[in-house]
């Protein structure tokens, strides 16, 4: 209505004052644009808010209850900092799909309130009227990309990296690997039970495992664990008091004459897991962007791994340019829906994020098949969301 009574005013000053009516038609503009980008803006806060929330609870009950109650005796240093490395890959997720349930539920409750009709009646066309949006997308489109070409890479690598950096704070504390009466499988090739003293095991049994089938049986009445760094490959080393030990004979079974072997005392090292995550650092989506395009040029590369290098870089660059597309598709549906209740606009933003990621997933389930264009193909999802986009904005400006 506001806007109405304006429209009225401006005819009025149109055959008075053309210096006036230009300053009305400013200051109106500049009145409406911050009134759509705030609304938008604080309700995409307001979502990433909501999904960071959710994305990081899940990756915590999923992730850090497990170790914990493998390990109570993880710090919370090691908590606080497996949630931090949580959030920049959660918001890499959250805000393209923040701002498109954002834009459905502003501009649904404009349409349904009949402000967007006024808007039109003033004079503005429906581009114009979009403006904000187009300028938010940009802002949105550009923190996207901060995020999938340098943070996230590096925040994946940090956290794939959290077991190795369990195996470090077993060199200085050995006790913490090894969970109280539970079996501890960290060690490749053995299974270990025992129960935690306050400086040593007790009620040790170790199964050595070969091709997955037991091959040698340790038990002892206590253990104490040490760690040897003077090699290359760290060592743990266990001094047994009072234990025996039991292998698998010719017959494949421990039932030898000959066996079990008992001992006051002795001494069995194992080597650690040293996990330098070499291997973690060389997949696609942990590799930094400088090194990604470097590998890319190389010459003499294989082709499934540079098809699955391009495709990497392109699905950053894709994922990047998301807000761009959910805008774009955003206004027309939340204009057609004309709903105030946020039940619908989130129904459609999900159903639109559903689509847009299983298409990406498709994508880069062929990312090593170099004849396919993998690269190529993680840009479908946005060509379709830009060819719907527009031809929903042409209907939209014919009636």
């Amino acid at each position: 209505m506001l806007l109405i009574i304006e429209k009225c005013l401006t005819v009025y000053l149109l055959s008075k004052n053309r210096a006036a009516l230009n300053v009305l038609w400013l200051v109106q503009m500049r009145l409406l644009d911050r009134y759509i980008a705030k609304q938008v803006f604080v309700s995409a806060i307001f979502s990433v808010t909501v999904i960071l929330v959710i994305l990081i609870l899940g990756n915590v009950f999923k992730e850090i209850l497990r170790e914990l109650d493998k390990r109570p005796d993880l710090s919370l240093g090691f908590v606080f900092r497996f949630i931090a490395l949580v959030v920049p890959i959660s918001l890499s997720l959250a805000i393209p799909f923040s701002f498109l349930t954002s834009i459905l539920l502003t501009f649904g409750r404009l349409s349904a309130d009949s402000e967007f009709i006024a808007m039109r009646m003033s004079g503005q066309s429906i581009w114009r009227i979009c403006l904000p949006i187009g300028v938010l997308a940009l802002f949105f489109t550009v923190i996207c990309g901060w995020f999938n070409l340098s943070i996230t890479p590096a925040a994946k690598t940090e956290m794939e990296g959290m077991k190795a950096s369990v195996i470090n704070m077993v060199k200085r504390e050995p006790l913490l690997i090894f969970p109280d009466q539970a079996v501890m499988d960290d060690i490749d090739g053995h299974l270990v039970y025992a129960r935690k003293g306050e400086n040593s095991l007790h009620a040790f049994q170790m199964i050595k495992l070969e091709n997955g089938l037991p091959e040698a049986l340790v038990v002892a009445r206590k253990a104490e664990v040490s760690v040897n760094l003077e090699e290359g490959v760290p060592e743990l080393v266990f001094d047994f008091t009072d234990f025996n030990m039991m292998t698998k004979g010719q017959e494949g079974d421990f039932m030898a004459a000959s066996q079990p072997i008992f001992f006051k005392s002795g001494q069995i090292g194992l080597k650690l897991p040293d996990n330098t995550n070499e291997d973690v650092r060389d997949q696609p989506d942990n590799i930094s962007l400088r090194r990604l395009t470097r590998i890319i040029g190389e010459e003499g590369i294989e082709p499934e791994k540079r098809a699955a290098y391009r495709t990497e870089l392109s699905t950053r660059m894709a994922f990047s340019v998301s807000c761009l597309m959910f805008g774009l598709i955003g206004v027309p549906l939340g204009i057609t829906a004309q709903r105030r209740e946020s039940t619908a606009g989130f129904v459609i933003a999900l159903t639109i994020a559903i689509s847009y990621y299983v298409l990406l997933i498709t994508a880069q389930m062929h990312n090593t098949n170099e004849a396919m264009f993998p690269h190529l193909l993680v840009w479908v999802p946005n060509l379709l969301c830009l060819g719907l986009g527009l031809f929903l904005f042409w209907r939209l400006s014919r009636k």
